[in-house]
């Protein structure tokens, strides 16, 4: 063994000199300044929180839903009556003269005519008497007019029209007398000789349109009366009604000249009746029922519903009644189209137009807290929707 080779064995490489107690410190403040950030953004995230305001519009929509009315009901039905009567009246009514048309007529009046002369003048019926101006009249009876008097007798205009009419004073010659005889026999007004046109009214669908209503109304107030007092059950305040009608007669043609006419109305009525209250609760129910999947009612006018009875079983006392209603509706929280994932972690003006874009939303706004955080959070309990 060399020498050299014994010197290496002996030989021993130093050790390396121990950190400096610096390091340690450096690595110490470095794990606390992130388990602070750690901590700080945890509490950042979990204290911000949303709240969006949803300006919902309002959409009226008609609801259909039946109940069922039974005098023995079961699960679901309603406790009621069901009556029904034949009802019939009879009533005379004015014919309005929708379209009358103006007619011309002869015009009438008395006349004096006057003998002058010294031998009577016997005067056959329509005896011509002429007035100065050409009108022609005549007379409407056989007369003889004694000498120095005079006779009075109803006259008539030979043609139809108003130009006929006479309201003053006025002489007539007579042209069948021969020229000489004219100045002593002739003839005066006796007063005024009127007519000469007059309105011709017919029967029309308007007439009767309006006098069958009134009839209806008539005998529907009369058969209510008549029904409610065979249920004499005062639960059942209420009633909807089935009507047919068995037979309508009038007295007058459509287009026949009259002034009055009868029309004759008989009908069938069929009595529904019920508890208010007990169907004013089940409507809601059928309702809330029938309002869609993700909108809830913002008003409903009981007042409003529309009631008609669908099926009816006289014998056996049970009917259907159908109700028609208006609601109005808004989005409601629920909304499949309204979610919150749709907008978590979005910036604010983003989610905005997100959810304005959502059908029946009509605007949207979003507050953050804290103020400066323009950034959604993306925790959902950390959003809350506020629909208005």
């Amino acid at each position: 063994m060399s020498i050299h080779s014994a010197h290496r064995r002996h030989h021993r490489e130093p050790f390396p000199a121990p950190p400096s107690p610096g390091i340690y410190r450096k690595i110490a403040y470095t794990f606390v300044a992130l388990t602070v950030i750690i901590v700080v953004a945890a509490l950042w995230f979990s204290s911000v929180r949303a709240t969006v305001t949803i300006k919902a519009a309002r959409e009226a929509s008609n609801v259909e839903a039946s109940v069922e009315v039974a005098r023995s009901p079961s699960q679901g039905q309603l406790p009621g009556r069901v009556v029904q009567g034949v009802f019939e009246k009879i009533q005379e009514f004015n014919v309005t003269g929708q379209g009358a048309k103006a007619e011309d007529t002869v015009v009438t009046g008395k006349v004096r005519i006057i003998n002058n002369y010294s031998k009577d003048q016997p005067l056959v019926k329509t005896t011509r008497l002429l007035t100065s101006d050409g009108r022609l009249y005549r007379i409407n009876a056989t007369v003889n007019v004694p000498s120095k008097g005079s006779v009075e007798v109803e006259a008539y205009s030979d043609k139809p029209g108003k130009q006929y009419e006479i309201t003053g004073k006025t002489s007539f010659t007579i042209p069948g007398l021969s020229e000489s005889l004219q100045k002593w026999i002739y003839a005066e007004s006796a007063g005024s000789l009127v007519g000469g046109q007059r309105t011709v009214k017919s029967l029309t669908a308007g007439d009767v349109d309006a006098a069958e209503k009134e009839l209806e109304k008539a005998v529907l107030d009369q058969a209510k009366k008549t029904l409610l007092a065979e249920v004499g059950d005062g639960r059942f305040t209420e009633a909807v009604y089935l009507v047919k009608t068995i037979d309508k007669k009038s007295n007058v043609k459509l287009g026949e000249e009259a002034d009055r006419f009868l029309m004759s109305l008989k009908l069938d009525v069929t009595g529904v009746f019920y508890p208010k209250t007990d169907m004013e609760s089940l409507v809601r129910e059928r309702i809330n029922e029938r309002t869609p999947e993700g909108r809830s009612i913002v008003s409903y006018e009981p007042g409003k519903t529309v009631f008609s009875v669908s099926q009816v079983d006289v014998k056996n006392e049970r009917a259907t009644v159908t109700l028609k209603a208006e609601v109005t509706t808004k989005l409601s929280d629920k909304s499949p189209n309204l979610t919150k994932d749709l907008i978590l972690g979005l910036p604010i003006d983003e989610a905005e137009t997100k959810l304005e874009a959502v059908e029946g939303v009509e605007a949207a706004s979003i507050t953050v807290r804290p103020s400066w955080v323009r950034r959604l959070p993306t925790l959902k309990d950390h959003v809350t929707f506020r629909i208005e």
